[in-house]
This record gives structure tokens, C-alpha cells and sequence, in this order.
């Protein structure tokens, strides 16, 4: 969904609003559409596409109010339409649904700042630094304990394959 080229293929729209129609009580099938329409858009939708993402969106959380994803797309979507108020209440609530989620403190930060609450900005910046580093020592600590195995792994040679020695 975030490749451009994917959205813009031949048949792609449609079979996203085809995944919608279909399993319209599905929060991920309102979601997909919607996400679609956005990069459809260009990250810039006229009203009526607009409109048509909010309420897939909206259905989408309606459906599953955990759906952290939905509620950071609302608002990207308000944000881009210049409703940072709107685009606030979205992303703290996709923040309350999933504290650990980056993305929701960043464009939380950059909300904030666009509407002079340098204080609550600086605060949601330092969070979104604190998990991404915090997502970074994870991720190092994985592949470090992924190489341990690999080397544990080499190093045992199964009875089967010992060849014995020949004197």
C-alpha cells in the first residue's frame, strides 16, 4: 500500500473497492480502500474523495476501534487539509491505542508545533526519539541474537555427517 506504483497499476483501485463491497463489516477492507484512495490522491484529495476516505476511515475504526492505523490515516488526512484540531484528536488517539506506535508521536510533534503548543511538540518529538531508538536497540539485539544461532547452528555437526577416521 505504500508503494505508489502498486496503487496506480492497472486494476488495483478496483479491486480494492471490490474488497470493500464485498466484506463491507471488515475494518481492514475500509482501511485498504481508503489508504489506496489517499495515494491515489497524491496525499492531496479533492473534497469528495476526501469525504469518501474520512468515512471509510471512520467506518473502518467503527468496526474496530483498535485499528491504531485508521485513526493515524484520519489524521493524515485532516492534517493535510489544514484541520489540525481534527488532526490532533486522531493521532492521540491512535497514540492511546498503540503507545508504542512511532509515527503517531511524530506527526503529533509537527500538529503541535503548526499550532503553537511548543511544549506539548517538544514533548511528543522526545517520546517519538525515545521509541525509535528504543525500536532501533530491538531490532540490533534480534539480528545479533539471529547471528548467535546461525554460528550455533554451523558449529554442531550432526553424528551423521562425522566422518570417522581412518588410521
Amino acid at each position: 500500500m505504500q508503494n505508489a506504483e502498486i496503487v496506480h497499476s492497472t486494476g488495483f483501485m478496483e479491486k480494492m473497492e471490490r474488497f470493500s463491497k464485498l466484506q463491507p463489516e471488515n475494518p481492514l477492507a475500509n482501511y485498504y480502500y481508503a489508504v489506496a484512495l489517499w495515494k491515489r490522491a497524491n496525499d492531496s484529495a479533492d473534497a469528495p474523495t476526501a469525504a469518501q476516505i474520512e468515512s471509510l476511515l471512520n467506518k473502518a475504526i467503527h468496526l474496530n476501534p483498535k485499528l491504531d492505523v485508521a485513526y493515524l490515516q484520519l489524521g493524515i488526512l485532516y492534517g493535510a487539509g489544514g484541520n489540525f484540531p481534527k488532526a490532533i484528536a486522531a493521532y492521540q488517539k491512535a497514540r492511546d491505542v498503540s503507545p508504542e506506535l512511532e509515527e503517531p508521536h511524530y506527526r503529533l510533534a509537527d500538529a503541535y508545533r503548526r499550532v503553537g503548543e511548543k511544549t506539548k511538540a517538544e514533548h511528543e518529538l522526545q517520546l517519538f526519539k525515545e521509541l525509535t531508538k528504543k525500536k532501533s536497540e530491538e531490532a540490533e539485539r534480534e539480528r545479533h541474537e539471529i547471528q548467535q544461532f546461525v554460528f550455533a547452528l554451523r558449529d554442531q555437526i550432526p553424528a551423521a555427517q562425522q566422518q570417522p577416521e581412518h588410521q
